[in-house]
C-alpha cells in the first residue's frame, strides 16, 4: 500500500490545483457572530473590507482563540446561527457585522441576513473581559432559484414527486403543485450537476421531457438537472508565492482582495501593483507549539481556493517532520473491524456456534490482543497509519438476533460486529480487557499513533439495562408509526426516529437526561482510556442536540487534556445534509460516501470515465472546503470489497449481500490489484483524510456484510 502523501506543510500551492486546476476550491463549514457596519463601496477595491476592522498589533492565544471558528455559508435569505457552538451566550460583549444584518434573537441564537454585495465578509465579537475583536468568516450563499417544471404531455397523476441527489432520493422531501396543467417546485440549488427522477403516482422514472441524463453508477441512467455558475476562469486563484519569518508572499490571480485569518483574529495584507498581496506574520503574544493561517480570495463573481498554513511557535512550517499526529489533517486512517483482524488470545473465543447462526455470521475470535500484537509487530507503521479506527468494543448480548431470510439462505447473527451495545462503558469479554485497551492506546501513541473508538450512540440492544430501566420513561422513540406501522429503516423519511431493527431501540436523543448521560459515557472513554477521538456511527439519525452537547464536554476536556479530540461520523446523503453535521461546535469531519461511490465506478467499470469523479470532488471542495477532514475510504462493513467489484466477481447491478451469501466469492486477477493500487493512490493524494478498510492492503474480497 502506499504511504501517505501528508498535506502540504510547506505552504507551496497545495499540489491538487497542478491536476484539478479546472476545480473550484471553497471551503465551508459552520459558524456564527448586533450591529450592522457598512461596506466599502463595491467599486473601491483598494478598501475592501481589510479596512474595516481595527488593526490589532499583538495576537492573543487564549481559550476564545483554540478552535478555528469555521467558515458560514449563509441561506439565500435568512441563516440561524447557535451562539453556544463556539462560546457560552454570557461570554459575548458584541457581535457586529460587516455588510450583513446581525440580530440577537435570542440568548444562544443569532439571525443573519442580507451579505450580498461581496462574496466573503465577517461577523466579529467581543468576549467579556478582552480587548480582542475575533472574527467568524461568512460566505454569500452560492445557492441559485430553480423553477422546475413538469409537464404531464396530456396524462393525468394523482401526485407527483422529484427525487434525486436534491433532497437525498427522498420523495417526500420534494412534492410537486399543479398549475395551469403543470406540476412546479421551486427549489434553491448550488450551481452543480444534479441526477434525479420524477415519481409519478408513486412509480419512479426517468423525465420524459428531458433527454440529458448521467449514468446511475449501477448499470442504469438518471435525468440530469444542471445549475449553472460562474465560469471557473471568472474565478480567483489563491496561490503562497513565498515567505520569510515575518511575511507570507500571496498570488492571488484575478483577486479584489484577501480575507486572512491567525486562528480566529484577522491579518491584513497590503496589495502591490502587480496584484500580489503581503502577508504579515502575526506578532503572537505567548506564542503556542501550533497555530494556523488560513486565507481565502474573493472577487465579485465568488471565492478561490482557501490555503491553510500551518506554523509552530509563530513560524511557518516548511518540513512535513515537524508535524505530529496531533496535526488532524495529517490522519491516515486504518479501520479495524475487531472480530476479523487478528486472534491474539484463544481463551477468550466464544463463538455462539448455533446452528441457527452461519459461521460468516458468528464470532471469529478477533480481539484487542491482537490489535497489540500487530502494533509491536510494527505492522500499521511500515504501510505509514497515523491512526486505527476499532470498530465497537463495548458489551454486545451473548445470543442470536435478527434474521436473513432470502431464497432459501437463512441465519440469524451474532453480535461480532458490536454495534448492538448493552454497555455504555463495559469492554466486551471476547475482545479483552481494560488492562489490554489501555496497552494497546499506549502502545499506540508510543509509535506516533492515534487510537479512535467506534462510539454507538443511535440505538441500543433491547438487553440493554438503561433501555430496560427507562423504557416507559420516553427513553426510546416509538417503534411504531402513527398509522401503526413498523417505523424500522425508515432511513430517510423518519430518519431522526426510525429503528434500525426490532430489537435495537432508538434512543430519544431529544430528551435533555438521554443526551446528557450518553455524551457523558463517551468522555469516560476519553478519560479513562487516554483515546484521541471517536468515529460516530449514525450521525445523520441523531438530533444535532446530542453532537453539540458532547462536543462542548469534548472542547471542555481538550482544554484539560491539552491535545485536541478528532471526531468523524457517518452520513449517506447529500453533501448539503453531510455538510449540516459538520464545523465549530460539531463535528470535525464525516465519510464521504458520494466521492467513494463516484470512485468505485469510476474504477472498476470499464464503460465510466473519471468526469462522475471530477464532478463529486469539486461538489465536495465547495461544501466541505479544500482543507476538508473528509473520510475518503477505501470500503467498509456496508459495500461489497472494493476487490470483487473490481473483478466483477460481484456486479454493480446485484444484491451484494444475497451474493456473500449464495456463493463463494474468491476471485482476485491483477487488474483487480492495479485498481485497488489506483483506489489507494487516489485517496492518498486527494484533500481530506484517506481510510483504509482492514483487508483491503492486501486485497481481501467478499460480497457485503456478512461476507465482507
Amino acid at each position: 500500500m502506499l504511504e501517505k502523501l501528508k498535506f502540504d506543510a510547506d505552504i507551496n500551492e497545495y499540489k491538487s490545483k497542478q491536476t484539478m486546476k479546472n476545480i473550484l476550491f471553497l471551503l465551508v463549514i459552520l459558524a456564527f457572530g448586533c450591529h450592522q457596519k457598512p461596506l466599502p463601496k463595491t467599486d473601491d477595491k483598494s478598501k475592501k473590507l481589510q479596512s474595516e476592522t481595527k488593526h490589532h498589533p499583538d495576537y492573543h492565544w487564549s481559550e476564545y482563540n483554540r478552535n478555528l471558528n469555521s467558515l458560514i455559508t449563509l441561506e439565500p435569505d435568512t441563516t440561524f446561527v447557535q451562539l453556544d457552538d463556539y462560546l457560552p451566550a454570557e461570554k459575548y460583549e458584541q457581535i457586529f457585522g460587516y455588510g450583513m444584518s446581525v440580530t440577537r434573537k435570542k440568548k444562544d441564537v443569532l439571525e443573519v441576513s442580507g451579505l450580498t454585495q461581496i462574496p466573503l465578509s465577517i461577523i466579529g465579537y467581543k468576549v467579556n473581559g478582552d480587548d480582542t475583536d475575533y472574527a467568524i468568516p461568512v460566505r454569500k450563499s452560492p445557492k441559485k432559484p430553480v423553477h422546475f417544471t413538469f409537464s404531464p404531455q396530456g396524462k393525468t397523476y394523482k401526485t407527483v414527486q422529484l427525487v434525486g441527489d436534491i433532497n437525498a432520493w427522498n420523495p417526500a422531501n420534494t412534492p410537486m403543485q399543479l398549475q395551469n396543467g403543470q406540476w412546479i417546485a421551486d427549489l434553491n440549488l448550488v450551481p452543480g450537476r444534479y441526477a434525479y427522477q420524477v415519481v409519478l403516482d408513486g412509480k419512479w422514472q426517468l423525465d420524459p421531457n428531458n433527454q440529458d441524463s448521467i449514468e446511475n453508477g449501477m448499470g442504469g441512467w438518471n435525468s440530469l438537472l444542471v445549475v449553472e455558475g460562474p465560469q471557473i476562469d471568472s474565478l480567483p486563484i489563491l496561490k503562497t508565492k513565498d515567505y520569510s519569518d515575518t511575511q507570507i508572499l500571496l498570488e492571488a490571480q484575478q483577486a479584489d482582495n484577501v480575507l486572512a485569518l491567525w486562528q480566529n483574529q484577522r491579518l491584513f495584507a497590503e496589495k502591490q501593483s502587480d496584484g500580489s498581496f503581503v502577508l504579515p506574520l502575526p506578532k503572537i503574544h505567548s506564542p503556542k507549539h501550533r497555530s494556523f493561517i488560513r486565507v481565502w480570495a474573493y472577487n465579485k463573481y465568488g471565492i478561490s481556493n482557501d490555503i491553510l498554513i500551518p506554523l509552530e511557535n509563530g513560524k511557518v512550517i516548511s518540513d512535513a517532520q515537524q508535524l505530529t499526529r496531533f496535526d488532524k489533517a495529517t490522519n491516515d486512517i486504518y479501520f479495524v473491524f475487531v472480530d476479523r483482524f487478528s486472534d491474539g488470545r484463544q481463551d477468550n473465543d466464544e463463538p455462539l456456534s448455533d446452528p441457527e447462526v452461519a459461521p460468516r455470521a458468528d464470532f471469529h475470535g478477533g480481539d484487542l490482543a491482537g490489535v497489540i500484537q500487530k502494533l509491536r509487530d510494527g505492522y500499521f507503521n511500515d504501510l505509514g497509519f497515523t491512526a486505527i479506527w476499532l470498530s465497537p468494543i463495548v458489551q454486545n448480548p451473548k445470543g442470536a438476533f435478527g434474521l436473513y431470510d432470502k431464497k432459501g439462505i437463512k441465519s440469524k447473527f451474532s453480535a461480532f460486529h458490536g454495534y448492538w451495545p448493552i454497555s455504555f462503558s463495559k469492554i466486551d469479554d471476547r475482545f479483552g480487557t481494560e488492562a489490554e485497551l489501555k496497552e494497546l492506546v499506549r502502545l499506540a501513541h508510543k509509535k506516533g499513533i492515534n487510537i479512535y473508538l467506534d462510539f454507538v450512540a443511535n440505538h441500543v440492544h433491547e438487553l440493554h439495562p438503561v433501555y430496560q430501566a427507562n423504557k416507559d420513561k420516553g427513553w426510546a422513540t416509538n417503534l411504531y408509526l402513527p398509522d401503526g406501522t413498523l417505523n424500522t429503516e425508515k432511513w430517510d423519511e423518519h430518519r431522526l426516529t426510525t429503528w434500525f431493527d426490532v430489537f435495537l431501540p432508538t434512543l430519544n436523543l431529544e430528551k435533555q437526561e438521554v443526551t446528557e448521560m450518553l455524551s457523558d459515557s463517551a468522555l469516560y472513554w476519553l478519560k479513562t482510556y487516554d483515546i484521541d477521538g471517536f468515529r460516530h456511527d449514525a450521525t445523520k439519525h441523531i438530533p444535532k442536540i446530542f453532537w453539540r452537547t458532547l462536543t462542548k464536554k469534548v472542547r471542555k476536556y481538550e482544554q484539560k487534556r491539552g491535545e485536541p479530540v478528532f471526531q468523524i461520523g457517518e452520513t449517506y446523503g447529500t453533501p448539503e445534509l453531510i455538510n449540516s453535521y459538520l464545523g465549530t461546535g460539531m463535528l470535525d469531519g464525516q465519510f464521504d460516501f458520494n466521492v467513494y461511490d463516484a470512485l468505485l465506478s469510476s474504477i472498476c467499470r470499464e464503460d465510466v470515465g473519471f468526469e462522475a469523479v471530477q464532478q463529486r470532488l469539486s461538489q465536495s471542495f465547495d461544501y466541505y472546503g479544500q482543507h476538508n477532514l473528509m473520510g475518503y475510504m477505501t470500503g467498509n462493513q456496508d459495500k461489497p470489497r472494493f476487490m470483487a467489484m473490481a473483478t466483477g466477481d460481484v456486479k454493480f447491478d446485484e444484491d451484494a449481500k444475497y451474493a456473500g451469501w449464495s456463493r463463494n466469492i474468491q476471485k482476485k486477477t491483477d487488474a483487480g490489484y492495479k485498481k485497488l493500487a489506483m483506489m489507494h493512490a487516489i485517496l492518498q493524494t486527494i484533500p481530506g483524510i484517506p481510510v483504509s478498510y482492514y483487508g483491503d492492503e492486501i486485497g481481501l474480497t467478499g460480497g457485503n456484510d456478512p461476507d465482507n
